[in-house]
């Protein structure tokens, strides 16, 4: 694999560990405004309260967001974690899509960020897709 062959991905790579990174982040420290923001009535998830439930995403965004760059990092790509990441995407976006369906009463700055975010995710998916399949006839 040369740089030519890689440098789609790995850039696509470390464009996703930084959004995560500080998206994660911002979501963990300021969870309970946005989940007042996001419904118009208390929701729980899975019986957490949705502000705990966006910390502990938030948190979970900012480890996804560090194996980003850890696998961007690595001299030589490792394919099958950069396949996962690509496939953690595509189940964000899906997720969002279930999530919008729950019967929450979710406040239009609450569609908003769940569509933005997705919308964000799928293009750096589209990113991902394209620079693992540029490697793949590579090889």
């Amino acid at each position: 694999m040369t740089a030519s062959t890689d440098r789609l991905l790995r850039r696509t790579l470390w464009g996703n560990a930084a959004f995560s990174v500080v998206s994660g982040a911002t979501l963990a420290i300021f969870a309970g405004p946005f989940a007042k923001a996001a419904a118009h009535a208390p929701v729980t998830v899975l019986g957490i309260d949705l502000a705990i439930a966006f910390e502990l995403l938030g948190l979970g965004v900012v480890a996804f967001g560090a194996l980003c760059a850890w696998v961007a990092s690595r001299e030589t790509l490792p394919r099958g974690l950069a396949r996962l990441i690509f496939l953690g995407d595509v189940a964000w976006v899906a997720g969002s899509v279930l999530v919008l369906a729950l019967p929450a009463t979710w406040t239009t700055a609450g569609v908003a960020g769940i569509v933005v975010l997705a919308v964000i995710v799928a293009d750096v998916a589209i990113l991902e897709y394209l620079g693992l399949r540029r490697l793949g006839s590579a090889t």
